[in-house]
Formats: C-alpha cells, sequence, structure tokens
C-alpha cells in the first residue's frame, strides 16, 4: 500500500474553487463499500464526534489526495500502478462483462447496479460518484502521459481505473489489519480535514 505518511500535511490547500467539477466513478463489489461504511462509523463512535459529511466519497478523496501528493513531489510511480493493478486488477478488468468469477478467484464486478436472477445481493457492485477539480484531473492526465513517455510502455488507464485501485488496495489493507500507528494518523488526518471544513 503507498506509504499513508503525512496525511495531515495534505490538507493545507485552502479556498473555495467554483469551476465546474469532474465526476470519476469508483467501481467496487458491495462488500468494499460496507467495510468502508464500517471503518467511517468506527471513526465517528470512537472521536464521539458526529462528524457530518465523514463518508465514503470522502474517504476516496483522501486516498486520491494521498496519491496526488507523492505525484507532486515527484515520485516515480509506474512501479507502483503496475503492482496495483497485478493485484487488483483482475476486479476491474472484468468489470465490463457480467460473467461470474470462478471460485476462488477475485470476485469481478459489474459496471452498473443491474442484479441477474439467481445472483445475492452480496454479490452486487455499485459505483461511487467522486467529484474532482479539472486542474486534479489534468494532472493525473499529464502523470500518466509522463510515465508512458518515461517508461515507453501506456498505462492505458484512466481517473475511473486508479481511484477504483486505490480504494479496493485501502479496503483490502484496512481488513488484513492497519498498524495501529497507520490507523491512528489515517484517523487523526480524516478527523482534521472534517474540522477544516
Amino acid at each position: 500500500m503507498l506509504t499513508l505518511k503525512s496525511w495531515t500535511g495534505l490538507f493545507q490547500r485552502g479556498g473555495a474553487d467554483t469551476d465546474i467539477y469532474q465526476t470519476v466513478k469508483v467501481r467496487a463489489p458491495r462488500d468494499y463499500f460496507d467495510r468502508a461504511d464500517a471503518f467511517l462509523e468506527d471513526i465517528v463512535y470512537t472521536s464521539q464526534e458526529e462528524l457530518t459529511g465523514i463518508n465514503k466519497t470522502f474517504l476516496v478523496k483522501l486516498l486520491f489526495d494521498n496519491f496526488m501528493d507523492h505525484v507532486r513531489k515527484g515520485k516515480d510511480l509506474y512501479t507502483y500502478i503496475l503492482q496495483l493493478r497485478s493485484k487488483f486488477g483482475g476486479i476491474v478488468a472484468s468489470a465490463n462483462t457480467n460473467e461470474r468469477p470462478n471460485g476462488g478467484t477475485v470476485p469481478g464486478f459489474q459496471w452498473g447496479l443491474s442484479f441477474q436472477e439467481g445472483h445475492s445481493d452480496s454479490a452486487a457492485y455499485l459505483t461511487l460518484n467522486v467529484r474532482l477539480h479539472p486542474a486534479e484531473t489534468n494532472r493525473m492526465r499529464v502523470f500518466f502521459d509522463d510515465m508512458n513517455w518515461k517508461h515507453h510502455q501506456a498505462l492505458n488507464m484512466d481517473m475511473n481505473e486508479l481511484l477504483s485501485l486505490l480504494f479496493i488496495e485501502f479496503i483490502t489493507e484496512l481488513r488484513n489489519g492497519l498498524t495501529e500507528a497507520t490507523k491512528e494518523e489515517i484517523v487523526a488526518a480524516i478527523v482534521h480535514k472534517w474540522e477544516e471544513q
């Protein structure tokens, strides 16, 4: 997982922008979203504050901001992206099909919310819309172009796939158990960002 260091430093940018935002679609199996909800509920419970507005969209934006922080610092994330795709790409790759995975494989997911007869709700896949500032999406397009230029091999990745992979990776790491220090840092960053709003 991408180092979750200096989360609080990500939120020093201020000011409200009135520009039109662009929507990125994060797609993942329903249980990933359920796990995110449980994590966020735990944060609200342990902080003993209401924390209105802390939700999955907020979490995905934090993950994206963390990634952008590394990009802006000039880190070469090409290998990291390839590893993300290698570990979790099976989920994203099957998103355009309605095929059900064979037993023991990573569950694929559908791009829509349609349900097929005979499949339980637990196998459903959801889409989360996240609004990003055009400057952020432009910076990521430049990043992808730079990676393609430098490594002479096209990533063929868009923002939808990137954010989906970051979210899936985070939830997987959360399920595997974050270190207490990392968890505390993430919780502190989330509460700090909420307080800024």
